[in-house]
């Protein structure tokens, strides 16, 4: 189809208005840059003839004075449109000619672009040259380009299992016998319900819920997009729930049960062409699995795939807000959610690899997601829903959004822009008492918005207070953070430490109640993934220092609780650098603990169970820098206490410190031996058990 805005080359037509317009190339040949011979509109050219094509013509503009070509330039660039098709709908070529019109848009605030959309699926185009392209194609399947409903595929590969998720394949495998049985989905299907979806909010529940109920009627004649987004959902609800249960509920182990899920999610991605796809269905299939992706696999994988996931979104164009391009008000929303999303799962991916996340296009102007539940919202509906004052279900997506966005705004303020998301915390050009100002608008924003309607009793409420305060005291931890003096020699005052003292004390505890709160055990899969290093290291080391008794109890308590539910999780792993050498500053921060306890005749606390395993271990052999699998098959604890007295007073036990210096100081030279260990440790994770079992 001919773009009513494109330049066609003709002959300029004469003054008279008894005259004809002088004929012109038709659109075909035209864009095939040939001589036409039309020289009459109800014969077509012998070109477009011989092709057995319908030969348009388009009479050329009329001349424009010097003045309007001069001032008007910069004006003839495509305006946004919007082509939607409906399913089935089969129009002709000039029914298309005639549609170019009436699909056109306001561009407003959502420059020049161009959304393309045709059965739910999408492309955007800001690109000139694709932007022009593509007003001259008969139908938005030519610039979709995605093929994934069709039976054949010209770009079939073989190639591995382990990279079969962005493969395509020439014919679709079956993956019938893939999918767990139709009493297994649905258990599947109510455990993501409860334990995902709250805190991902990418999909609207009843749609999906319908969707599931039909394909389990059919699994063989399931659409791909629906068949990847179903693996997805199974993948990430298996990654939530606990081993046992799952060996109780559906009757195998959870290692086998999810290998074989995460079989038919690489297959069902490669039926549905994710690298091609323009489908908002698989793009919120691939993001589910990111994040279960984090039980088996390493950071730097997760990042870059989602650096795929931002790139087809943006493909899509889930970037630019629906509503400057004719979307409907239901579409609009989920978009919304889907970027907001992704941005979370980006930087967070950028994070956990120790980089800052990728600078995103100028042309964003996708709006925040509405404080509204997924029952106020329907696919028909076509007036936008009304926000709720209070909690919703959106509560914990909205108060991470809000933190992201402050983090955002403050970051810009920093010079250089590579320097990340969290440069402007340690950055000479904001004064620290400025830094915690800022942070304190920050908290009182927060419990204006969303904490102080928190019900702790409810779940998603609580994991949303969980996140927002340690998020908190993250952020004034990295403020006040001994790695952001310059001079390694910098003596740092102990009204300093005390601060970041305390901010560490506070990350720990809720990163104890996230990990041991029954309230939220079914977030316990996202909760895990996030270990307060800094915290655990600065109090370790600062322990020494401190005098209160009651303070050192409870310091021990937390980091006993936190490091033996991680240790437990890696369990199956070798230990990191970053492991050993945390376990040796365990080791010799108790060590220094008794002998002042002793020197005071204060009576020490109980020997935590993992201090315990680790003082056990004698000897220099490798074996020696693991935890004891016996003491991690018990709860807390569970030893006789008399072993675990005798263990904790061994004088000649525990590990030794050679190989990693005195790595208890607390100065900007110490921490970036600790950074140094740090980023190895977010590399070092390759085992596909990890976290499964």
């Amino acid at each position: 189809m001919a773009s009513l805005n494109s330049p066609l080359s003709g002959r300029r037509t004469t003054d008279s208005p008894s005259k004809q317009p002088a004929s012109s190339a038709c659109v075909v040949c035209h864009n095939r840059k040939v001589k036409c011979d039309r020289q009459d509109s109800s014969i077509p050219c012998s070109n477009c003839a011989k092709a057995n094509v319908e030969c348009m013509y388009r009479a050329p503009p009329p001349p424009r004075r010097k003045r309007d070509r001069e001032t008007n330039g910069s004006i003839s660039q495509e305006r946004g449109k919007y082509l939607r098709g409906s399913t089935g709908e089969n129009l002709s070529a000039t029914q298309h000619q005639n549609a170019g019109a009436e699909h056109r848009t306001k561009t407003g605030k959502s420059g020049s672009g161009r959304m393309i959309m045709k059965g739910g699926n999408s492309i955007y185009l800001d690109n000139n040259l694709w932007t022009r392209v593509s007003n001259e194609l008969p139908n938005a399947a030519d610039v979709l380009g995605d093929e994934s409903d069709n039976d054949t595929d010209n770009f079939a590969q073989d190639v591995s299992d382990d990279y079969a998720i962005l493969s395509t394949s020439a014919t679709r495998d079956v993956l019938t016998e893939l999918h767990p049985s139709p009493l297994n989905i649905f258990k599947l299907w109510q455990a993501f319900l409860e334990n995902v979806n709250p805190l991902t909010k990418i999909i609207h529940a009843p749609t999906v819920q319908q969707q599931i109920l039909d394909a389990m009627s059919n699994l063989p004649k399931v659409g791909r997009e629906v068949e990847a987004l179903m693996f997805a959902i199974y993948c990430i609800a298996l990654v939530s729930l606990q081993a046992e249960d799952v060996e109780k509920s559906f009757g195998e182990s959870k290692t086998a049960l999810l290998s074989r899920c995460r079989r038919g999610a690489q297959l069902a991605f490669k039926n549905a062409s994710l690298l091609r796809t323009s489908s908002s269905v698989v793009l919120q299939a691939f993001m589910l699995y990111l994040l279960c992706m984090r039980s088996f696999s390493d950071p730097h994988t997760i990042w870059t795939l989602c650096g795929i996931a931002v790139r087809i979104a943006q493909r899509i164009g889930i970037h630019r807000d629906g509503s400057a391009h004719g979307l409907s008000v239901f579409e609009t929303e989920m978009r919304r959610r889907i970027w907001f999303q992704l941005m979370i799962i980006d930087a967070t991916s950028a994070q956990f690899c120790g980089v800052a996340s990728t600078p995103l296009p100028a042309t964003i102007d996708v709006q925040p997601p509405m404080n509204a539940n997924d029952s106020d919202l329907d696919p028909r509906m076509t007036e936008p829903a009304c926000e709720k004052p209070g909690p919703t279900e959106m509560m914990f997506v909205l108060t991470r959004s809000a933190f992201g966005k402050w983090l955002l705004r403050l970051s810009n303020q920093v010079e250089s822009s590579n320097a990340g998301p969290w440069a402007f915390l340690p950055s000479s050009s904001i004064s620290l008492e400025d830094r915690d100002k800022t942070i304190d608008e920050l908290e009182a924003h927060m419990e204006d918005k969303f904490l102080r309607h928190c019900d702790k009793s409810i779940p998603l409420h609580m994991a949303t207070t969980m996140m927002a305060r340690s998020a908190i005291y993250y952020t004034r931890l990295m403020a006040h953070h001994p790695r952001q003096y310059q001079d390694p020699n910098t003596s740092i005052s102990q009204a300093e430490k005390n601060v970041i003292f305390e901010n560490s004390l506070k990350m720990t505890e809720y990163a104890d109640h996230a990990q041991n709160n029954p309230v939220v055990r079914g977030f316990s899969w996202h909760m895990v993934n996030h270990m307060p290093w800094d915290a655990i290291i600065f109090m370790l080391s600062e322990m020494r220092h401190r005098t209160e008794a009651e303070e050192k109890s409870k310091v021990w308590q937390l980091i006993g609780n936190v490091y033996y539910g991680h240790i437990k999780a890696m369990s199956k792993n070798d230990p990191t650098p970053l492991h050993m050498a945390i376990q040796n500053l365990i080791v010799k921060a108790w060590r220094t603990y008794i002998e002042e306890c002793n020197l005071n005749h204060h009576t020490p606390t109980p020997c935590p169970t993992i201090v315990a395993s680790l003082l056990a271990k004698t000897g220099g052999n490798s074996s020696s820098q693991q935890v004891d699998e016996n003491v991690l098959d018990t709860e807390h604890g569970a030893r006789p206490q008399d072993q675990v007295s005798r263990d904790c007073s061994s004088s000649q036990s525990g590990l030794e410190a050679e190989n990693f210096g005195l790595l208890l100081g607390d100065s900007p030279k110490d921490w970036n031996e600790w950074d140094n260990l740090l980023s190895h440790f977010q590399g070092s994770f390759t085992d596909d058990t990890t976290y499964i079992s």
